[in-house]
């Protein structure tokens, strides 16, 4: 609130007030007379004159000031400024209401959402406005969307399109309401009612530049702001799996937006459906941390987090990936058990895989004769060796469809390997026919080295660290000869032998792969099972053909309502995206990506028929929209931008007027009745 004067020198005019009180003085009639004596004169005469010197109608010099004093006030045309509360609305004959259906316009209040509120209030709004007044509507949450594409004067049709809003998962933009809504007007002065809840902190900041636009052009933005008091809401910021004591631990971070201090009954739920309560206690308008400890064994996929909040429901989950926990399958077919185990043609090979029993190394190992792949099951089994296998033609349409699911399959040499059962039964998956099996130098010689690798291929990444020196010590003196091939996308040599030969060869068929070990995994042919690389390149290479049942899918975080793009390998079927519900989403191929929006929060998965997921998409809703606190206002933004709008001015002159002469009346009458006395 502020005084102005539009005269401000005609204040000068108050040095008139001597004037009042100078004659006050000078002119005092004495009102009560007495007889005395000569001698009484003299007794008394200085008394008299002290008398004289002190004012006499206190009240009539009072008058006479204040009139003088407002008058020369009334001169300098005084007025009274404060701000109002909100624009006025109604008289502009062209309307857009603008609705705010984002996530935190779910907050319940008394069982209704605001949205609800919102909604009626706007139907209300619509219905009363008188014939011939022009209505457009426009709905915002992360992006805003002009119901009506043009200002109608069908206000039944407005007001069935309000009713027929649902909530979002979106953000609030503001901004693109507005801007909306600018358009909607077509550049000509109007109103626009803005229904929402304001929360957040940066939506009424963000319009800033809109709200400008629109007051620039004569429009004026009213809001009918509809709030939770006090606003409260428990949100799940985030969920995170890590290390941590037995299978690791899931670390939750939760924030009360509320004022008050509370306890929240919270669930985890792995993606096996097993589930683990706990409760969480929150600070007033504070954070906590919960961390969840995992079962040593659990597996792969999305889990959740789930509390018990009734302020907003739609933040009441939250999504998180989690890899394989413990032992994942591994079959392993023997095709040469041996008379002793240190004979046996996988008896390093199991203690590579599983050096503790495969707890802690995460794999469980199937050790199978050839007639346990029969068993194979790919949706238990993501890896296959087959050590040493003399004819694996009755199971070959079994590993070729196991391969183009997603499987995959690690052939070594052996002296039980012939080529024409190996090119019969796998003919479609080898990586190249084999020719024969070839002596390269005697037995009790050293053999034939192993080269380098080649760090940059994906499965010898991790020799980066140390370790590459070891192939240098790998050596063999029998190998499997291979027809001519020629190195493609889909096939190539990740390691060879130091006379050229290759030792180790890739086919990628889809998201499986078929690794050709041309040497064995005993001491059949050559040194590798005694060689400090030897555990670390078998572990490396059921990982890398995703063994740790779904290490080799693509974890993706989203959010819902914004685009995801999956890389694609090269597959034969396109895959399908499976929302949380199971049923199919739509999506589509863009080059070598696939892109679908999550319209709801949950797990998402790409997935082939009868193999394992492509990917895990764990979609979430906006973490900043349970932030449901208004931290700015529609009406403030808009003082600051044009305060004469928002200002209500009150002329204090004629008030000074008439004030004035009333004093002056009342100092007349004061002193006629003085007179009178």
């Amino acid at each position: 609130m502020s005084l102005s004067l539009g005269a401000p020198l005609a204040l000068i005019l108050g040095a008139l007030v001597a004037l009042p009180v100078l004659a006050h003085m000078a002119r005092q009639v004495p009102r009560e007379r007495k007889a005395f004596g000569a001698m009484l004169l003299l007794h008394r005469v200085v008394k008299r004159l002290k008398r004289r010197r002190r004012v006499k109608d206190p009240l009539l010099l009072l008058l006479r000031v204040l009139a003088v004093a407002l008058i020369a006030l009334a001169a300098a045309a005084p007025e009274l400024s404060y701000p109002d509360g909100v624009p006025e609305f109604g008289g502009s004959g062209r309307v857009v209401v603008v609705l705010d259906r984002s996530m935190s316009m779910g907050s319940v209040q008394a069982g209704t959402t605001l949205l609800q509120r919102a909604r009626e209030d706007a139907v209300s709004l619509v219905g009363e406005l008188p014939d011939g007044v022009a209505v457009g509507l426009v709905v915002y949450d992360t992006d805003a969307v002009a119901v009506t594409s043009e200002l109608t004067t069908d206000h039944a049709r407005v007001a069935a399109a309000l009713t027929a809003t649902q909530p979002s998962y979106g953000v609030s933009n503001l901004r693109a309401g507005l801007l909306e809504a600018r358009r909607l007007l077509g550049g000509e002065p109007g109103e626009v009612v803005l229904f929402s809840d304001e929360a957040g902190p940066g939506q009424v900041a963000d319009a800033r530049p809109e709200l400008e636009a629109l007051l620039s052009l004569g429009s004026s933005v009213v809001p009918r702001t509809v709030r939770a008091e006090p606003a409260r809401n428990v949100a799940i910021v985030s969920a995170r799996y890590g290390d941590g004591l037995e299978g690791g631990q899931v670390t939750v971070r939760l924030m009360n937006y509320g004022p008050d201090a509370i306890e929240v009954p919270c669930e985890v739920t792995l993606p096996d459906g097993a589930s683990i309560p706990i409760f969480a206690d929150l600070p007033p308008a504070g954070p906590a941390e919960e961390r969840i400890t995992i079962p040593t064994e659990a597996e792969g996929g999305v889990g959740s987090v789930s509390c018990e909040d009734p302020d907003l429901p739609a933040d009441d989950a939250r999504y998180f990936h989690l890899p394989r926990v413990g032992a994942s399958r591994v079959l392993v077919v023997d095709g040469d058990p041996g008379d002793t185990p240190i004979r046996s043609e996988v008896y390093f090979l199991e203690r590579a895989l599983a050096p503790w029993g495969g707890l802690k190394s995460g794999v469980t190992i199937d050790v199978t004769t050839p007639v346990g792949l029969l068993d194979l099951e790919p949706e238990r089994h993501r890896v296959v060796f087959l050590a040493n296998v003399a004819d694996p033609r009755p199971f070959g349409p079994r590993l070729t469809e196991f391969v183009r699911k997603g499987g995959s399959v690690v052939i070594t040499g052996g002296d039980n390997v012939t080529a024409d059962r190996y090119n019969a039964a796998l003919a479609g998956v080898l990586p190249a026919r084999i020719r024969s099996s070839r002596s390269i130098a005697d037995r009790d010689e050293e053999g034939v080295p192993a080269d380098m690798p080649d760090l940059d291929a994906e499965l010898f990444g991790p020799f980066r660290r140390g370790g590459r020196d070891g192939f240098r010590r790998v050596r063999t003196h029998t190998l499997l000869t291979l027809e001519p091939f020629d190195a493609a996308d889909d096939v190539q040599v990740l390691l060879r032998w130091s006379n050229g030969m290759p030792a180790l060869i890739e086919r990628s068929l889809g998201s499986g792969r078929v690794l050709l070990w041309t040497s064995t995994l005993d001491l059949g042919w050559g040194n590798l099972p005694l060689q400090s690389v030897f555990m670390p390149l078998v572990q490396r290479m059921v990982g890398y053909l995703g063994g740790d049942a779904g290490a080799g899918a693509a974890r993706i975080d989203a959010v819902v309502g914004q685009p995801v793009a999956v890389p694609l390998p090269d597959l034969a079927v396109e895959p399908k995206v499976l929302g949380p519900d199971g049923e199919a989403v739509r999506s589509r191929i863009d080059g070598q990506r696939l892109l679908f929006t999550p319209e709801a929060p949950g797990a998402y998965q790409l997935a082939l028929e009868s193999a394992p997921p492509l990917a895990w998409v764990a979609a979430n809703v906006p973490a900043e929209e349970s932030d449901v606190r208004a931290y700015d206002s529609v009406v403030a933004a808009e003082r600051e931008i044009a305060p004469e709008l928002l200002t209500r001015r009150i002329d204090l002159a004629g008030f000074a007027w008439v004030l004035a002469l009333a004093l002056v009346a009342a100092q007349g009458l004061a002193g006629l009745r003085g007179s009178a006395a």
